[in-house]
């Protein structure tokens, strides 16, 4: 059982780590290509901002080139200041001469940088990548002309520094955006894996009761062949009476106690473990005694089935143990007593057996890992019980007599 736990832990590990890895990677893949494409988008937008805006400033250089240098010096910063995509704007005449520079100190003084060649260039603009006095820039150089006579250039100027500071704008609002998706996913994969694992220990629960169904199907067979033989036996003796007597009692008892078992535990688990471990007993000629007002809901208490079985079928095998040795087998009143209880949050659970009892110098030993009475390679069932029951939250006690036997009682609340 703790091998299969240890099994299934290590496959949900590993299936929530190989889901960790395919979400992030493939959120950051997604990121990084689109990264990718806006930047390149981005490029191309500087670009085309940079060469609608030189059209735009030689259209209205058009309409101001007679204005005096200081007017055109104010109206030309006027249009700068609206011009958020752009940062320099420099106009330069034929004799190389800049009339007019976003920085005014350069206003007047001689362009000694790369002189524009349009007659590659038929539509009148290009741009490129250059240095200029304010540092690395992308420029768009636009030529002017009146009636169609060459008068100089415009630059319309984009520092390298501003592309770069929207670049990174755009790759810190991308690595926001991935690690929320992150985020969100790893969430969402989470409400996910708790609704799988849910599923699975629910798949895995039916499959455990019907296994426990088909163990309890096979000790059914067995005692039900057993009575056939007390029957078939007092049939030959001539005991027809006694016969037909036994029929009806064992088929009252049988009703009865299947009946009370369903009706009384909700878990199918569980129930199929008890009727299981009833045949068993009746195997054993041990009485199985349910008590009267059992009741096992569900509802009340979050609990594995698996435990329950584990811890349930632990303890009953105890009893049963302890009523089957040689001493034992000439009593004619052995009996196991259970009972089992919950209420919102709790559960307790009893199991008694009428047994010789535990010593009292052995008491303080019962739960100890490899201590047993049965001889060696024993010892382990009520250790573990004890470790899955304190696990859970839950402890484990018991009372006993020698010679009148032993009663285990588990407490949990959750």
């Amino acid at each position: 059982m703790k091998n299969k736990n240890n099994k299934l832990e290590s496959i949900r590990k590993e299936i929530k780590k190989t889901q960790l890895i395919l979400i992030t990677a493939t959120t950051v893949l997604l990121s990084l290509g689109g990264l990718f494409i806006n930047i390149k988008s981005n490029d191309k937008a500087f670009n085309q901002d940079l060469q609608n805006t030189s059209d735009l400033i030689t259209r209205i250089y058009s309409f101001t080139k007679d204005y005096d240098q200081d007017a055109l010096r104010d109206y030309m910063d006027s249009v700068v200041q609206e011009l958020p995509e752009v940062d320099v704007i420099s106009i330069v005449d034929t004799d190389n001469k800049r009339i007019y520079h976003t920085h005014h100190e350069l206003i007047n003084t001689q362009y000694d940088g790369k002189t524009p060649d349009f007659t590659s260039h038929k539509l009148g603009f290009y741009t490129e990548n250059d240095i200029g006095p304010s540092g690395p820039q992308r420029r768009t150089y636009s030529a002017i002309y009146d009636e169609g006579l060459y008068e100089g250039f415009i630059m319309t100027i984009r520092l390298q520094t501003s592309i770069k500071s929207v670049t990174l704008r755009t790759v810190s609002l991308f690595l926001t955006v991935t690690l929320i998706a992150v985020l969100i996913e790893l969430f969402l994969s989470r409400v996910l894996f708790r609704k799988i694992k849910k599923e699975f220990y629910s798949f895995a629960e039916d499959f455990e009761g019907t296994k426990f169904l088909v163990d309890s199907m096979r000790a059914n067979n067995h005692d039900f062949t057993n009575k056939l033989h007390v029957i078939l036996g007092l049939i030959q003796i001539g005991e027809y009476d006694r016969a037909v007597s036994y029929i009806e009692n064992i088929s009252i008892i049988q009703k009865e106690t299947v009946s009370k078992v369903m009706h009384s535990v909700d878990n199918p688990s569980f129930s199929a473990l008890l009727i299981g471990k009833i045949a068993r007993a009746s195997e054993c000629n041990v009485k199985f005694i349910l008590k009267e007002d059992i009741v096992f809901n569900s509802d009340d208490i979050d609990l594995p089935s698996e435990a329950l079985v584990t811890i349930t079928g632990n303890l009953i095998d105890n009893a049963l143990d302890a009523m089957n040795t040689a001493q034992m087998m000439s009593r004619s009143d052995r009996a196991l007593t259970f009972g089992v209880y919950t209420k919102p949050g709790e559960l307790f659970i009893t199991v008694q057996d009428t047994g010789n009892g535990i010593p009292d110098d052995i008491k303080d030993k019962v739960f100890q890992n490899g201590f047993s009475t049965k001889g060696t390679g024993r010892g382990v069932g009520l250790y573990h019980t004890k470790q899955l029951i304190e696990s859970l939250g839950g402890s484990i006690a018991f009372e006993s007599q020698v010679g009148k036997g032993t009663c285990f009682m588990v407490s949990l609340k959750r």
